[in-house]
């Protein structure tokens, strides 16, 4: 679970981190390497929390480590370009369940990345750590949004942020890194989570990820 952060200002920072850090200590996550990474096991299953953040602190792809007394020196964040664009365009979702350690059912209000912002983030993580599963998740994303990638095209481009010079950027690298089947983006979804045994179905996963980001860019530029 990739959670968005944005680091307050000021007095505020010490507070703000300190209270992150202890009631992840308190719900018994442990810090792992990556240091912006938090784990526990739930029912045998692993539940990973990341926190990602958008600063000019520190280069893109590094973890960002706020300063300042009382912070607590093992708290961070994986400095992510296009963060701080889920702010301003987020879907508003309920969900409920049961609460860690039989704390019994709640329900609470969480804020989702909508489908612009999302695809920024991926293209953008993309082209800073090169990481396959960025690519499948994009595609993925958009191969099966309701609608298809078209649809999904032109709900991006109606986004409050589709102007922003983020966008712009990311979407060129989706168009450069998707050209065809021979580029890295085809490449790297047909490698996550593994690739197919036979080279025919392999070469079917490239084509269909290069349509797919065709297919959403036609989409974005015709309600554009």
């Amino acid at each position: 679970m990739d959670l968005v952060i944005g680091f307050a200002l000021g007095d505020e920072t010490p507070q703000t981190c300190r209270t992150l850090q202890n009631n992840l200590e308190k719900a018994r996550f442990e810090q792992r390497e990556p240091s912006f990474r938090w784990a526990r096991d739930v029912e045998a299953v692993t539940v990973l929390v990341e926190f990602l953040s958008e600063t000019d602190e520190v280069e893109p792809g590094r973890i960002f480590r706020p300063k300042g007394e009382g912070t607590g020196s093992r708290l961070g964040a994986f400095n992510v370009r296009g963060a701080n664009l889920v702010r301003d365009d987020f879907i508003e979702c309920d969900i409920e369940g049961e609460r860690l350690d039989g704390g019994g059912q709640s329900r609470v209000a969480v804020c989702v990345a909508n489908v612009l912002p999302y695809a920024v983030l991926k293209i953008l993580a993309f082209q800073d750590r090169h990481e396959n599963r960025d690519a499948y998740d994009l595609v993925f994303t958009l191969l099966n949004y309701e609608g298809g990638p078209s649809a999904v095209g032109s709900v991006a481009a109606a986004s409050s942020v589709a102007h922003h010079p983020q966008v712009a950027e990311a979407l060129s690298l989706l168009e450069e890194r998707f050209r065809d089947a021979a580029q890295d983006g085809p490449h790297a979804r047909g490698s996550f989570p593994a690739s197919p045994d036979n080279d025919t179905e392999k070469a079917r996963v490239r084509q269909e990820a290069v349509a797919t980001v065709r297919a959403f860019l036609r989409g974005f530029r015709e309600r554009g």
